[in-house]
């Protein structure tokens, strides 16, 4: 078990990349470069939010870590082993340390199983508790966890809606016993009212078990209740991290501006007045050289266009621009 604080996974370098098709032999004609040279690590007891736009390769990272997509290249390391090297037979044992938890609840439930089904099958498959009658009574106080009545474990997915159809996957997440949960827009598509319900159920959760979570979300409005570091990706690359309150006060590259700015407030000493970001996001099969920011920055430059930045010292973290490079005065 991980101490509080220290990292459970660390990310290097990962790269996942899909193939285009095309022709009557389907042959491959070039690249979706979906993830594209990622680091990062996950801490217990501690919150990283990996967000971004739409498409912009953040759910690809989640399901790379816990390879239900096969990454090209890089290093997950868990427990001193790297994950991506290792052969199904001595990856399936921890895949109980490393759970995901996904946008669509419904999707990920069998419609045609009751939830004590649902929620003991990972104990079942991992050989958690002596019998069924204790598997049960696990499930019941897996229940009572996220806030759901015992009674319920009769019932089917059908039956429930969908805040707590949520909380039935993060009691199936809980079944096993994981030392990190992967939450893939987990309240994305849940009520403002019920998102708060879920995310202070994850708070307790993490409080009372030291969980590590990988929250991904297009939403900044929800990352600053529950995350201690942000890290920001756009077109498979991050392109800032660093601890969440700092980020949010004074966030040093401009698209994390620009995001940010995005974020409704009633507050207008949180508007920063940031130029607008202009045009398309870049497809990640064919991403412009150099900075992939610079096709939309406000504040780009010619170098811009021709090198591609490393990740500068920036904050409390880092960030992917030449603003920030040492030395340029700003």
């Amino acid at each position: 078990m991980s101490a509080n604080g220290e990292p459970v996974i660390r990310v290097e370098d990962l790269c996942t990349w899909f193939p285009i098709r095309a022709g009557l032999m389907r042959r491959t004609v070039g690249w979706v470069r979906a993830v594209d040279g990622v680091s990062l690590e996950v801490r217990a007891g501690k919150t990283l939010a990996l967000v971004g736009e739409s498409g912009c390769g953040k759910t690809t990272v989640g399901r790379s870590i816990l390879r239900l997509v096969e990454p090209r290249s890089g290093r997950v390391t868990f427990g001193g082993r790297d994950l991506l090297e290792l052969p199904p037979e001595e990856l399936r044992p921890l895949r109980k340390d490393l759970q995901m938890v996904f946008q669509d609840p419904m999707a990920s439930l069998n419609p045609r199983m009751r939830v004590r089904e649902l929620v003991s099958e990972g104990m079942r498959s991992f050989g958690i508790g002596t019998g069924e009658a204790e598997r049960t009574d696990r499930v019941a106080a897996l229940l009572s966890r996220v806030q759901l009545d015992p009674d319920w474990m009769w019932r089917y997915p059908h039956e429930f809606s969908g805040g707590q159809r949520q909380r039935l996957g993060i009691a199936r997440a809980l079944a096993v016993e994981p030392r990190m949960i992967v939450l893939d827009e987990a309240v994305s598509a849940l009520d403002v009212s019920i998102q708060a319900q879920i995310l202070n159920l994850l708070s307790d959760l993490q409080e009372e078990l030291g969980l590590a979570y990988l929250f991904i979300t297009h939403d900044l409005g929800v990352v600053r209740h529950l995350s201690d570091e942000v890290a920001v990706m756009y077109v498979g690359q991050i392109v800032e991290r660093g601890e969440t309150a700092a980020l949010f006060e004074d966030p040093r590259h401009p698209y994390t501006r620009a995001l940010l700015e995005a974020v409704p407030s009633v507050d207008p000493r949180r508007r920063s007045g940031a130029a607008p970001v202009l045009g398309d996001v870049p497809s990640p099969a064919d991403p412009p050289p150099g900075c992939r920011f610079h096709t939309r920055c406000p504040e780009v430059f010619e170098r811009c266009s021709r090198e591609e930045p490393a990740a500068f010292p920036a904050g409390s973290g880092e960030a992917r621009c030449f603003l920030r490079e040492p030395g340029a005065g700003s």
